[in-house]
Parts: structure tokens; C-alpha cells; sequence
């Protein structure tokens, strides 16, 4: 008796059903999925059926998609519809066919979906999930990345498997690890975690001593999808101190800058995020200041665009002062100002923004540029984000209070900001030159002797003032340096640790510096205390001529002591201020009010009187006065009383506001020593 179907042997068509079956079997294989079972082993229930198409035997799919394709086949074959019957019968027999293949191992998915389902009956996998971390695309886990015991990743986070078997606890809502390890120059760490936040990865920076406390990690990076609420928050300390032990191995270490510029280690200078360290400055106000540092357009665009300035010495200043920054570190200079001042539409903006343009976005629209309408704080944060590295800030006009220029021309030389306690910044550190503008000088806000031997002042209009030429000039080099910065710095920091790097190299730089300061020393003390500074602009000068960064020769040493040496007195300012009191009364002697009271006030109000020690004057006239010409009442006070200018009265509170009557009417009043005025009057 031969083989076969009955049909076949008896010699009649196959059946519709048989004719389906065939069909289906040159088309797919047939399996099913793994089998559920029970914490004992007993089969819960059978995985489910499934077929492969045989040309694509990767592709899964559900036994029931099969039907309407293996239709359309017999169509074909036979010209007619497969009857429904028939279907029915055949899809019968292929799910058969698919019971009776071995059941397929469990993938790591399902493992850890039967472990967390509600049967609990799954089986550990041995990498403990992270098969679908890696599958996700875009995996940011090292090579021999390993989740340690008793931990499980699963689709919908992070779980803890109890060890007794009695089910699981949840730890995190979506992926979360460490990945990497950032040591600063201080040697504080701070560990990048990374999360799912549905399709995409989201990272952050977070301090060492966050991740060990499971609630402040959720207030610190809660509002960026970290996906742990605060009842798991303990449970999520724990896991990450337990991935990032099992990791120690694979979890790089890097360093990280909190400041731009020179760097703890004497040859790394950081110019922009990552280039070449990470930067996480200390103070969240600061990463806007830091994202204006970034290159835009070319060197070659940039030094096109500062060939229209050669002519214009008072701007080449203001880039040099940029440039010379990187210089303060190995010459051992503290840092110092340097203030342009004048009226407005002058070009000092521009000449600021040129010295910015080095190594960062110089525009009104990036936070580049630093303003004067600010706290000191402020400042100090600012100064704060760089070592080596200008800072620009502009306008004194908008200061809210005087005091504020006085304190930070008194704090920039000392590297370091105030001492405070309370969690407030304190003593942060910073090297920088800072480039201010201003309508009025910035040492008219000063009351600190000698302020101006830590202040470069220019006074004269950067551009000149040529009308239309001088505001052509000016707004090309504007629209220029907002197309093309941040590649300048960035080219003179590498020729410069080119040079610290060759034998010798530092003992030349600061050789060359000590001959310079010789010859910039000018003619008094002044001028010589600020000689150092000068000298470090003019050393900036040589190298970037030198370097080729900029497209012109360094000024002549002439040319330096025109501009920043005159031994005039504009360095006494308390005297120049007198000298302003004793014109103010001697062309004002109408407003002074006489010994009788009947006069008529004149129209904007009296002055003060005569006294007999001297001129009394009235406190804020003379402010307003003293501010028209530049300077600041209070910053020039000290000096003064040091002077002994001021009638002083010990019972007074302050002693030099004396109470006298003008046009019968009692006030305080600043009285001038008569013999004073007129010994500055001698010396004129």
C-alpha cells in the first residue's frame, strides 16, 4: 500500500482546504512564542502561534494575517474564491502545525515582563533587561555596561527584585543611569545622568553629594523629566549608587571647567563649551553669558573686518585689551580696567564690543555683553565665568547706584570676589580685564585713593569725530564683528601655549613685559603704577602681530605713552573736583544768597551763602553740578576731608554736613575752607 492522502490514492482532487494547507506551508514555517508558566513550572499557558514568511524569516507574524494572503494565492492559482469553509478548516489545521513546534525561548523582554507580570513567574535574563536599553537606539551605557543585582530594567523603568520572590518594587518610571564621572580643578565631582524621556535621552550634570540624596535629586532635576517622584526618591539613590559601583570599571572619568580661560593644570585654556572640557560653571545665571562664547564666521572674515580699525588707535585698545587677557596668569598680572568714557554715539560701545568680538558674540542680543545695571553679585558672577578671558561691561549711565562702580573697581584687582557667608557666592575667584563705558569716567565714581593706578582711562571719541566718516566707520565695524567673532582668542590662545610651551618661553614673555613697563614707566608715580598694565596691552599687540592674528603692525611705544602715560592731574580727581567747586561759585556769585534776606532767589533757586569760614554750599546742588562734569559727590568726599577742604563739626552726624541758614531758611550745607579754594586757585 503506497503513501499519501486518501484523495490522492483513491485518485481525486485534493480538497479546497488541503489546497490551502500547501499554500501556507511553501509560503511560512510555523512556531509559538514561549510558554507562561507558574512559580512550580506548570505551563500557565501556551505561547502564542505565529508564522515566518519564509523569505524573511525574521519577520513575525500573528497566525490570523496569514488568512487573507494565502486567499489571494489560491485565487490566483484556481481562477475562483477559496470558500470560507475551506479557509476555516485550513487555519485550523495550521494552528496545529504551530502548537506542535517547540515553544521559542523566552527573549530578555519577556523574561522580565512574566518576572514583573502579576503571575510573578518570569525568569530573571542574565544581562537583567538591558537587551532593550541597547535596542532603543542612540544607547549612551559604555561597552560592558551591567545592572547590578537586585535590579531589573524594564520597558516601563527601573525595578528592584526582593529577594524573598515575593514580587518586585518600583524605582524609576523610565530609564535612568550614570554614565559618566566629571572631576573639577577643586576635585568636587559631579556625575552626568542620563533618562528616557519617551523617545529621546535626556542629560544632566548634577553635584556628587545630589546623587546621594534621593529627594534633593528630584528638586534639582525634577522639572527636567527625571523620572522619579519622591516616594521611590530613596529607592533611586540607592540604584544609582549601586549601578555606578558595578560600573566603576566602564564609567569614564573627565575632567570639567567652571571657568573659561586657563585652567588648575597651567596648560589647558578652555574657550568655549567643550573646547576643549566640558564646562558646568558654578551659578545657573551664568550659562547664558557662557553660551555668547562660541565661534561664528572665520578668522579671515574677523581680521577683514579689524583692517578698518588700524587707523582708529582708541579701538585698537579695546582690542588689545581683549587679547591681552590670556596673558595676566603667566605674567602674574592681577586683573585691571580699562574705560573708555565720553558722550554717546562715540564709538565706545562698538570699541568694547570689539575687544569681546576675540572669543565671544560681541551683538546687543547675546549676553556677551554685560551691563552696568546690576548688583554686585551680579558682577562677580560674571567676572567669576572666566580666567583669562575679557569682560565687557557697558554704560555706567544705567548704574542704579555709584557705589557699585566704586566697589568693583575696588574688587577687580584683588582676583577675587567679596567674603560673604550664608551660602552666598563667596570669594569666587576670577582673572580678567574688564573693558567699561560710560558717559562719565569711571573713577568719578570712586572714593578709593588711587583708583586710577588700577584703571586704564580713555577719554578721547574712539572713532574720532569726523561726523559721517567716523559713523560709516564705526557701524562697519559693528556689522562686521556680529558676523564674524569668537575665532580670534581662540587662535591666539594656541600660539600663546605655543610659546609657554618652548624652552624658556615664559621667562621671554615676562622679559619683554619688564622692558615694556620700562618704557611706558611716563613721568610720575601714576604713571608708573599703571605701567605694568599698559605694558600688558602692548605685549598683546606685538604677539598678535607677531601671530598674525590681527592684519597690522603693533603701536609704537609713542603712541602708548600718548595714550595711557600724561602726567597731567587728571589722576587727582579730589583736586579736579575742587578746582570745578571754586569755578562753580565764582561764576555762580549771583545764586549765592548775600547776609540779607530780602533779596529775590534767582529762577533755579540759590546756591548756598558765604560763610565766614567759606562758600556754604548746598549739598545737591553741587552733586548736580559735579555730575555734569563728571563726577560723583561722594566719590570725591574722602578726599576731601583728607584734604581738610570741608568744614568739619565732630557733633554732626556726618561731620562735614553743617547746619547754617540760607535766605533765612536752615539747612545743612557743605562749607568750603576759603584758604583751600584759594590755594587751588594759586596752583591752576
Amino acid at each position: 500500500m503506497t503513501g499519501g492522502k486518501p484523495e490522492e490514492q483513491q485518485g481525486r482532487p485534493k480538497s479546497a482546504a488541503s489546497v490551502l494547507v500547501d499554500i501556507a506551508t511553501d509560503l511560512y514555517t510555523f512556531h509559538r512564542g514561549t510558554d507562561v508558566r507558574s512559580a512550580t513550572g506548570e505551563v500557565v499557558s501556551e505561547g502564542h502561534a505565529y508564522a515566518r514568511p519564509r523569505g524573511n524569516p525574521e519577520l513575525r507574524r500573528p497566525l490570523e494575517d496569514i488568512r487573507p494572503d494565502i486567499a489571494a494565492v489560491y485565487q490566483s492559482q484556481t481562477g475562483h474564491a477559496a470558500p470560507a469553509s475551506a479557509l476555516g478548516n485550513a487555519m485550523t489545521h495550521l494552528l496545529g502545525k504551530a502548537r506542535e513546534a517547540e515553544p521559542d525561548p523566552p527573549s530578555v523582554q519577556e523574561q522580565v515582563d512574566g518576572l514583573l507580570g502579576p503571575a510573578g513567574n518570569g525568569q530573571v535574563p542574565p544581562d537583567r533587561g538591558l537587551e532593550a536599553v541597547k535596542r532603543a537606539g542612540d544607547c549612551p551605557l559604555s561597552d560592558g555596561y551591567m545592572v547590578p543585582e537586585p535590579y531589573i530594567v524594564a520597558d516601563d523603568g527601573i525595578h528592584l527584585v526582593k529577594h524573598d520572590g515575593s514580587g518586585y518594587a518600583r524605582v524609576t518610571w523610565a530609564w535612568l543611569f550614570p554614565v559618566r564621572v566629571f572631576v573639577d580643578p577643586a576635585g568636587d565631582q559631579l556625575v552626568e545622568l542620563v533618562w528616557r524621556d519617551g523617545r529621546r535621552w535626556v542629560s544632566r550634570l548634577v553635584r556628587r553629594a545630589i546623587t546621594k540624596s534621593g529627594r534633593k535629586l528630584v528638586t534639582e532635576v525634577g522639572d527636567a523629566g527625571l523620572p522619579v517622584i519622591e516616594a521611590e526618591a530613596r529607592q533611586a539613590e540607592r540604584w544609582l549608587a549601586a549601578a555606578e559601583a558595578a560600573n566603576r570599571e566602564v564609567i569614564a572619568r573627565h575632567p570639567v571647567a567652571r571657568q573659561l580661560g586657563w585652567q588648575a593644570d597651567g596648560k589647558t585654556f578652555v574657550t568655549a563649551q567643550d573646547s576643549p572640557w566640558r564646562i558646568e560653571p558654578r551659578y545657573s545665571d551664568q550659562a547664558a553669558a557662557l553660551a555668547a562664547h562660541q565661534p561664528q564666521g572665520t578668522l579671515a572674515g574677523w581680521q577683514q573686518v579689524i583692517e578698518g580699525i588700524e587707523d582708529y588707535m582708541i579701538v585698537r585698545a579695546g582690542l588689545y585689551a581683549g587679547l591681552a587677557a590670556p596673558l595676566l596668569v603667566p605674567l602674574g598680572l592681577d586683573s585691571f580696567t580699562i574705560d573708555f568714557s565720553g558722550k554717546s554715539t562715540r564709538g565706545k560701545t562698538i570699541t568694547a564690543q570689539v575687544g569681546l568680538s576675540c572669543w565671544a558674540d560681541p551683538s546687543e542680543r547675546s549676553d556677551g555683553l554685560f551691563s552696568w545695571k546690576t548688583k554686585i553679585i551680579g558682577v562677580e558672577k560674571r567676572l567669576n565665568l572666566v580666567c583669562g578671558l575679557p569682560v565687557v561691561i557697558d554704560e555706567t549711565r544705567v548704574v542704579t547706584s555709584p557705589d557699585l562702580v566704586d566697589a568693583v573697581i575696588y574688587q577687580v584687582p584683588k582676583n577675587h570676589g567679596q567674603a560673604r557667608g550664608g551660602g552666598w557666592p563667596n570669594m569666587i575667584p576670577w582673572r580678567t580685564i574688564v573693558i567699561s563705558t560710560g558717559e562719565q569716567p569711571a573713577t568719578s565714581f570712586t572714593s578709593h585713593q588711587g583708583a586710577s593706578a588700577r584703571v586704564l582711562s580713555v577719554q578721547q571719541p574712539p572713532f574720532g569725530a569726523e561726523g559721517t566718516p567716523s559713523e560709516v566707520a564705526a557701524n562697519n565695524v559693528k556689522n562686521g564683528i556680529e558676523a564674524n567673532y569668537g575665532t580670534a582668542g581662540p587662535a591666539f590662545a594656541v600660539r600663546l601655549q605655543g610659546r609657554l610651551a618652548e624652552d624658556g618661553g615664559l621667562d621671554k614673555l615676562r622679559t619683554r613685559h619688564e622692558e615694556l613697563t620700562e618704557l611706558l614707566r611716563g613721568g610720575n608715580d601714576m604713571t608708573g603704577r599703571r605701567a605694568p598694565l599698559v605694558a600688558c596691552l602692548a605685549l598683546a599687540a606685538e604677539l598678535a602681530a607677531e601671530w598674525e592674528i590681527v592684519p597690522f603692525e603693533a603701536p609704537e611705544t609713542s603712541v602708548w605713552l600718548g595714550l595711557f602715560t600724561s602726567s597731567d592731574q587728571r589722576d587727582n580727581r579730589p583736586e579736579m573736583a575742587l578746582d570745578i567747586v571754586r569755578e562753580y561759585v565764582a561764576s555762580h556769585a549771583d545764586k549765592m544768597c548775600g547776609s540779607g534776606d530780602g533779596e529775590r532767589p534767582p529762577a533755579t533757586g540759590w546756591i548756598g551763602h558765604e560763610a565766614r569760614e567759606g562758600p556754604a554750599l548746598l549739598p545737591e546742588k553741587l552733586r548736580e553740578e559735579l555730575k555734569r562734569r563728571g563726577y560723583e559727590l561722594d566719590a570725591v568726599l574722602p578726599g576731601w576731608l583728607e584734604m581738610d577742604a570741608l568744614v568739619i563739626k565732630d557733633s554732626q552726624r556726618p561731620p562735614y554736613l553743617i547746619p547754617r541758614r540760607t535766605a533765612g531758611r536752615q539747612t545743612r550745607h557743605l562749607i568750603f575752607m576759603r584758604e583751600v579754594l584759594e590755594a587751588a586757585a594759586d596752583d591752576a
